[in-house]
């Protein structure tokens, strides 16, 4: 069977996807339409930054899309996007219609391509949603909203099946084609780092969206705390640096904060968690029915949770109890040697492309 992941690279998730793919027998690579700062591999690459104007884009999408066409028996979408997907163009996922009958098609939402700002402000009191600035308030006319939904229901339409690599993105994709799947990182280069818990404890938060991730609240937090117990703590940020470099700033880590809005833990945390690290961030409890059962019972006990009007007396309580960073680093292996392992989440995507 041969499987085509395309068309972009967001957090690695699809390289790792196919590798656990590839081990189980599965002939499986990954098509990316260009390159991104975190310069995650991937087997085919488009190089589409490359091309100055908008119409030798398209011509250069075109002329892939009849190229793989026929090559493949599966194609896996990412990021919500199919190869040809220009929503201001009117262009959403142009090409889905036009794989042949024996393909079979599915995608998988990783983010915001799936969620919705204002369905989201009406059901939950914490998200980032309720930031105006979030991404730039890209979201705020509601007209990527709209795009989002046109989308789905046109994935709706031509795959097999959908899947969300964020639990409460199940809110707004269509109930009985649906599911959770966890994310899939290739671990290549990622060894564990224990938390060596000195004197100064060595926290790293990697803002990559700092609205997103509701960093004024962690930075804020760090800043009251660095008044009283600077010789406790030593702070770093990962920002704007490639993947490469940024791990080698978490293996220093003592302990990782995520973000304090979204709800659930990104790519960036599962890679701190192999290398054996305590994991803050915020998991929203509503949302856990989308889980696996005992997915969300360890997740509860692994990730140490902490909000936006909580961050600090976490903090504080990592500061003076070490022990509980002890625990949490052997939980965070444990956790994520169950359920982020590759061949158990490529085991999970194998079984829907065989039996569908």
């Amino acid at each position: 069977m041969k499987v085509l992941h395309l068309p972009s690279s967001v957090g690695g998730n699809a390289w790792g996807l196919a590798q656990g793919e590839r081990f189980l027998g599965l002939d499986s690579s990954v098509l990316v339409s260009r390159q991104n700062w975190l310069q995650y591999p991937a087997d085919i690459n488009l190089n589409l930054q490359n091309y100055s104007s908008q119409p030798r884009k398209l011509a250069k999408l075109a002329q892939t899309f009849l190229e793989i066409r026929n090559k493949y028996d599966i194609f896996h979408f990412n990021f919500g996007s199919s190869l040809i997907h220009l929503p201001a163009k009117h262009l959403n996922q142009f090409e889905l219609p036009f794989y042949p009958d024996k393909a079979k098609l599915f995608v998988t939402y990783n983010g915001c391509d799936a969620r919705q700002k204002y369905l989201t402000i009406q059901r939950t009191k914490i998200a980032a949603c309720h930031n105006t600035n979030c991404y730039g308030g890209q979201c705020n006319s509601g007209k990527l909203d709209k795009y989002r939904r046109q989308g789905i229901n046109k994935m709706e339409r031509y795959v097999s099946h959908i899947w969300a690599l964020n639990p409460d993105l199940l809110y707004f994709l269509p109930k009985g084609k649906s599911s959770f799947l966890p994310y899939s990182i290739s671990f290549d280069g990622i060894d564990l780092f224990p938390p060596k818990l000195g004197k100064k404890l060595k926290i790293v938060h990697a803002p990559t969206n700092r609205e997103a991730k509701g960093s004024d609240h962690i930075l804020a937090a760090l800043q009251k705390i660095q008044k009283t117990q600077a010789n406790y703590i030593d702070v770093s940020l990962v920002e704007n640096l490639p993947h490469a470099q940024a791990l080698k700033i978490y293996q220093e880590a003592d302990l990782i904060i995520d973000q304090v809005l979204i709800g659930w833990y990104g790519g960036f945390a599962v890679e701190a968690m192999k290398m054996g690290k305590p994991i803050i961030a915020r998991i929203a409890q509503q949302d856990l029915h989308f889980l696996p059962e005992q997915m969300a019972k360890d997740v509860v006990e692994t990730v140490i949770q902490a909000e936006p009007d909580t961050i600090y007396q976490v903090l504080l309580n990592c500061i003076e109890n070490r022990q509980i960073l002890r625990k949490k680093s052997e939980a965070s292996l444990e956790y994520v040697n169950k359920w982020h392992n590759l061949k158990y989440v490529a085991n999970l995507t194998k079984q829907r492309y065989e039996s569908i």
